[in-house]
């Protein structure tokens, strides 16, 4: 199957030829840029992030949000799971618990590995949704890793960012007031249906409050009976703002850092031991930079 085929594929909304391309992107460097190419002047989607600590039910909004937005666009969602530090391996959880049920309302779900990429999302996270995007989606939901404070990225990729907490966090709110707090467009409590759900809300507010940000909507939802769930999506299609500047640079930066770590990968995977252990680090970095680059950085010159 070449490149042509899975492009005009992409194009026409072919969930195989989605899925295929969405796998070379993953593992073929030469695909990737391939079908990048071909792709990046089609479509046109508004980004939605999904973020929040684990155990505050994004998975179950996802489930209830993505139906309601169909009924006005084609949505997809790309869903990450955190890989294993030990085998680099993903249970995909996400996958399992939600695409057979949004499979009945055509909406396209891919989960994939964050392989130990850090802030949330995936390496190819930009790539994957610039397929989405030329399939014809309209919405992309976007759910990170779920590890709390340090799902920041998503900030970079998103137009909206949604922040998703739940009752009973308490001091965790506070917690995670430096990272997640500083990020979100809008605040939703889920599980209204909890004693101290209210409390909750107030306890966010004052924090939004206290930032500055009391402009910040803040919202509850019931995912059981599916209270405020028309409040939420009523948000989000009336969101204007485009992040598209934002995501390219990150990109961009992205690619840079990744062609400058294949010119020195050979020689920093092969650093003698004896560097390692009697040499000054920043001497022996410098040195590497200096053999491959033919050029100083500062170090070796004082």
């Amino acid at each position: 199957m070449n490149i042509n085929d899975i492009v005009n594929g992409i194009l026409a909304g072919d969930k195989r030829m989605i899925a295929r391309s969405i796998s070379l992107i993953e593992n073929d460097e030469n695909a990737r840029e391939a079908i990048i190419e071909r792709i990046y002047s089609h479509g046109s989607a508004k980004i939605i992030g999904i973020t929040g600590p684990p155990g505050v039910g994004k998975s179950t909004i996802i489930g209830n949000l993505a139906p309601m937005l169909a009924k006005t666009g084609k949505v997809s969602i790309l869903a990450v799971d955190p890989a294993s530090p030990f085998s680099g391996g993903s249970i995909l959880g996400n996958r399992i618990r939600m695409q057979e049920a949004l499979s009945r309302y055509n909406i396209y779900m891919r989960s994939t590995s964050n392989r130990l990429y850090e802030g949330g999302l995936s390496e190819y996270s930009w790539d994957i949704i610039k397929v989405m995007e030329a399939s014809g989606s309209d919405y992309i939901i976007v759910e990170t890793v779920g590890s709390g404070q340090s799902d920041l990225d998503i900030m970079n990729i998103a137009d909206i960012t949604c922040v998703i907490l739940a009752p009973g966090l308490g001091d965790e709110i506070q917690a995670v007031k430096s990272g997640l707090m500083e990020i979100g467009n809008i605040f939703i409590v889920n599980k209204m249906d909890r004693e101290d759900s209210y409390m909750a809300i107030k306890d966010i507010r004052e924090t939004l409050n206290m930032s500055n940000k009391a402009d910040i909507p803040v919202i509850g939802l019931n995912s059981l009976t599916l209270e405020n769930y028309d409040r939420f999506v009523k948000y989000i299609n009336d969101w204007k703002y485009q992040n598209k500047y934002r995501r390219n640079e990150r990109k961009i930066k992205q690619i840079i850092m990744e062609k400058i770590y294949r010119i020195y990968s050979e020689y920093i995977n092969n650093i003698d031991s004896a560097d390692i252990e009697n040499e000054n680090p920043y001497y022996a970095a410098e040195k590497i930079m200096k053999n491959v680059a033919g050029q100083k950085f500062g170090y070796l010159e004082k």
